[in-house]
């Protein structure tokens, strides 16, 4: 999302000092590394509040195309209000914007008359106009209900994942997407709390977390219930094989010669994308560009940002 952050149920995540929303992360490396032009078809696979897009829309003009796609129909309003503030100032490009996972770029490029694009973007942060909604449920930091979903439309919700998940495949997903190393305890525990009653809160599930580590876990650089809120919630939105796609997707929709760039949050998500980068594309950064000490202290969600970036190669398979 273009909106990104690492907070409330990513990894980095920090206790507060939050930052004002919409600052997107990473933003003139981006704009740089995707060497931008005027003309160029570009393809916002997670385009969130429009914060990436909207300056992408500048750098490639009047005659330039911005595609942006987010599984979360609500938050595309947002994004509509960034572009047509750069488009009505004239110095935007032709923009639309689809509800819609990344994996289907293909699929809306094709819907709009584009057989391909120059350039991807795949930012995939969760936004702060997800995180600020306690009624969303991604948050710990405020109760709500236990949702965590990135499009409202999907069928299962966080609590009824937790209610009906074995505790064995619960385990493994926290240890395997949180590199929670007190995965089984918390498990455990979870599982030992649904058989008296449902799990149905964001707090309700935070107290859980907490409870079941050992007393010196308890407390650290990040919040306690960080790593297993973000395992949960990328277990709910299948975030890993969303992104697989997602790369496949936009490796087969860009022209050759065109670029990907990817921003990760944690580093289940940046070993996955380096390797796959590599293994299928021409990798233009052989280490991940991360953000300045200004750009951290500005804007603390960028702390652990890894952007990465490569090109589809002119040979064709």
């Amino acid at each position: 999302m273009s909106a990104s952050t690492n907070a409330s149920g990513n990894d980095g995540e920090s206790h507060g000092n939050r930052p004002p929303l919409h600052l997107p992360v990473l933003l003139q490396s981006v704009l740089a590394i995707l060497e931008l032009r005027s003309g160029l078809v570009v393809v916002d696979g997670t385009v969130g509040a429009g914060g990436h897009a909207a300056e992408m829309s500048k750098a490639i003009g009047p005659d330039g195309v911005v595609v942006g796609l987010d599984r979360d129909r609500e938050i595309l309003v947002a994004a509509q209000a960034a572009l047509t503030k750069v488009k009505d100032a004239g110095a935007g490009a032709s923009f639309s914007l689809h509800h819609s996972p990344h994996a289907n770029l293909c699929e809306v490029l094709l819907g709009i008359g584009q057989s391909q694009c120059d350039r991807v973007l795949l930012d995939l942060g969760v936004s702060s106009l997800q995180l600020d909604r306690p009624e969303r449920g991604f948050s710990f930091m405020a109760d709500g209900p236990l949702d965590m979903r990135m499009d409202a439309n999907a069928p299962l919700t966080a609590a009824e994942w937790l209610a009906r998940v074995p505790e064995t495949e619960l385990a493994d997903t926290l240890y395997q997407l949180g590199e929670e190393r007190h995965s089984r305890r918390i498990a455990r525990r979870i599982v030992e709390e649904r058989r008296r009653t449902k799990i149905q809160r964001t707090s309700q599930l935070s107290q859980l977390v907490v409870s079941a580590l050992p007393g010196g876990a308890r407390h650290g650089r990040i919040h306690a219930a960080t790593r297993s809120f973000q395992a949960i919630r990328m277990a709910v939105n299948d975030e890993m094989g969303e992104l697989e796609r997602g790369l496949e997707a936009a490796n087969k929709a860009l022209r050759p010669g065109g670029r990907l760039a990817v921003i990760s949050f944690h580093s289940i998500e940046d070993r996955f994308v380096k390797h796959w980068l590599k293994a299928n594309m021409d990798v233009v950064t052989k280490k991940p560009i991360t953000a300045t000490p200004a750009e951290a202290r500005q804007n603390p969600r960028a702390r652990s940002a890894k952007l990465r970036c490569a090109v589809k190669s002119e040979v064709s398979a």
